[in-house]
């Protein structure tokens, strides 16, 4: 079964809900996005904490905006991936039309250039998603630890 994604506007992941587990309020989820909530956690008394390793937040395409400058590096090896594929078809079509065996061969090359570019692409998009959501998480940890201490703090001021 799918889990229910919950996406808020303007926030750069949408939240994965386990199951049996009511939605967040959207304010919630703007206040805490991106915090991956402690093993066992669970939002309300009496309910089945999450399964172990639950991701709770994916990237949409907001974050794919926001951290394009990021991603900019890897998109050489997209060019050079489309560039094998363009070459591989004129290659195909060289071919063809002139019944040439070599051209049949470098079309081969082109494709095998372009798929392992593409792959290469992929591998480093993930890697780099990774370790971009890491540091978000471990900021949203930062900032929820930071926002709950100010808020007991005001607790505190406001009880004496």
């Amino acid at each position: 079964m799918t889990p229910r994604r919950i996406r808020v506007a303007g926030v750069r992941g949408d939240f994965l809900v386990p199951r049996g587990w009511p939605t967040p309020t959207d304010h919630w989820i703007r206040v805490n996005t991106f915090w991956q909530p402690p093993r066992d956690w669970t939002p309300l008394p009496g309910l089945k904490p999450a399964p172990a390793g639950w991701q709770f937040w994916v990237p949409n395409k907001t974050w794919d905006l926001a951290a394009a400058k990021y991603y900019r590096p890897l998109q050489a090896w997209m060019r050079a991936s489309n560039i094998a594929g363009v070459a591989c078809l004129a290659a195909l079509i060289g071919a063809t039309l002139l019944h040439t065996p070599i051209l049949r061969l470098a079309a081969l090359l082109f494709l095998l250039i372009g798929i392992i570019c593409l792959m290469v692409f992929r591998l480093k998009w993930r890697s780099m998603t990774a370790e971009l959501l890491a540091h978000a998480t471990r900021g949203a940890e930062r900032a929820r630890n930071e926002r709950l201490a100010r808020e007991y703090q005001r607790y505190l001021v406001d009880a004496a």
